[in-house]
């Protein structure tokens, strides 16, 4: 008998351990476009996908609420989208910082902040990282490894129509970024976009969110919200306690 539920424990906890290494996306959406998102909850459910809305609010909307409970994460992108490297160390902190005891007190706990317009510098990282566990950049797409998400600043790519010639510029390198995930385990990418419509410059359309969807479905690949790879992992645990460096 106690044979038996070790080996079911131990089976748990490989299983487990697959599931953390596991190459996945992040998928982000900026701003507030709740409406758009929210008409395609229903899409992100049939491809198990989980993403994160970095909203301008003062405090949560029913949107906010209505996202958590289907599993989504609700995360920051200032309060009024201000390009924080013009601002003062006092907007900073009245557009960055304070904000998130509002959302507290009213059961959103925001620990992953995106930069407005990708605007960012060393002085802000310095700024930010005391009250937020990752910030987002918005220029380019970068492979990491999960364990390294955790150390504060990660860059992303964006989805809108404005960056691809074509139909076809965006398949191209949509499935470029995704074999590069796939060279390794535990690797992740960060992706975003803005609203989801089917014209527009800062938008990603339906047809182009499914492509992705389904391509990661067919490589095996897994949506993570930021939240998910804040947690220590098993294999991360592991790492530190045999003194190994996780890189890149």
């Amino acid at each position: 008998m106690y044979l038996n539920d070790m080996c079911g424990t131990g089976g748990v906890k490989l299983y487990r351990i697959h599931e953390e290494n596991r190459q996945g996306i992040l998928l982000a959406f900026d701003d507030y476009a709740a409406n758009s998102w929210e008409a395609h909850f229903d899409l992100f459910d049939e491809y198990d996908v989980k993403a994160t809305f970095f909203v301008n609010a003062a405090a949560p909307t029913d949107f906010c609420y209505r996202a958590q409970k289907r599993g989504h994460e609700i995360a920051y992108h200032t309060m009024g989208h201000m390009n924080l490297r013009e601002a003062s160390e006092e907007e900073i902190y009245e557009q960055a910082i304070a904000p998130i005891e509002v959302f507290k007190e009213k059961g959103i706990n925001l620990t992953t902040f995106a930069y407005p317009y990708g605007a960012y510098n060393e002085k802000l990282n310095e700024m930010l990282q005391p009250h937020y566990k990752i910030l987002r950049g918005a220029y380019f797409g970068q492979v990491y490894c999960k364990d390294d998400m955790r150390k504060g600043f990660v860059e992303s790519m964006s989805l809108d129509n404005i960056n691809y010639e074509s139909r076809e510029d965006y398949e191209m390198r949509i499935t470029e970024l995704l074999e590069a995930v796939k060279t390794h385990e535990g690797q992740v990418v960060s992706v975003y976009s803005h609203a989801i419509s089917p014209g527009g410059a800062w938008c990603v359309s339906e047809e182009k969110l499914t492509f992705l969807f389904r391509k990661a479905k067919e490589m095996k690949l897994k949506f993570y919200t930021y939240k998910e790879l804040q947690k220590p992992s098993l294999t991360g645990q592991l790492k530190a306690w045999l003194g190994i460096d996780s890189g890149q």
